[in-house]
């Protein structure tokens, strides 16, 4: 046991010991020098809110804060113009580093396609509610003189036939041809 008190008292070991701590303590704080410097810790701001705000504009406020955009989805909204965005991450007001990718959900100038549905015999109540569902509008009521009363005779899109399942785009407007009854009446738009 004397030998080994008699090493550790040593002008050796102690120096030995000596540089092992310099070392360690150095290459920790080396490490973490390196990544203070890497992460820019500390150099943050707070991120402003896009929403409702022209991709363009956007695009120039993210530019002069050296930030970065990704247009991760798109959304039809026909009470919206196009190319506004409603959606960002992170959020307004979240601590974000220069060169960061912000994510954005904006407005789509193009309406997504929709199923045209089969009106015809069905009745001007139904079908008005099958227009709805589907995204669609009714346009015009052309009553003609038919044994049907109030059933749908012909759908038209844009003065023309348009068959079931046939793709158009969302909030189209649909002309109804609907049966009036035998009593001899000419054709009326309403």
């Amino acid at each position: 046991m004397s030998e080994l008190t008699d090493f550790l008292k040593s002008k050796l070991f102690l120096k030995n010991l000596g540089i092992a701590v310099v070392v360690v303590v150095a290459f920790f704080w080396g490490a973490v020098e390196f990544l203070s410097h890497y992460t820019r810790h500390g150099k943050f701001f707070a991120l402003p809110n896009l929403s409702k705000m022209q991709l363009a504009k956007a695009e120039e406020t993210l530019k002069a804060m050296n930030l970065n955009y990704v247009i991760i989805d798109s959304e039809y909204d026909e009470k919206q113009p196009a190319h506004i965005i409603i959606n960002q991450n992170p959020y307004p007001g979240a601590h974000v580093k220069s060169g960061r990718n912000i994510y954005l959900y904006i407005t789509s100038s193009i309406p997504p396609q929709v199923e045209m549905p089969n009106l015809v015999d069905k009745s001007l109540r139904q079908a008005k509610g099958m227009l709805e569902n589907a995204g669609l509008k009714v346009g015009g009521i052309i009553y003609q003189p038919d044994q049907c009363v109030d059933c749908v005779l012909r759908q038209v899109y844009k003065n023309k036939t348009i068959a079931p399942a046939a793709m158009i785009p969302k909030g189209s407007l649909i002309d109804l041809v609907v049966g009036k009854g035998l009593n001899g009446a000419t054709d009326t738009v309403h």
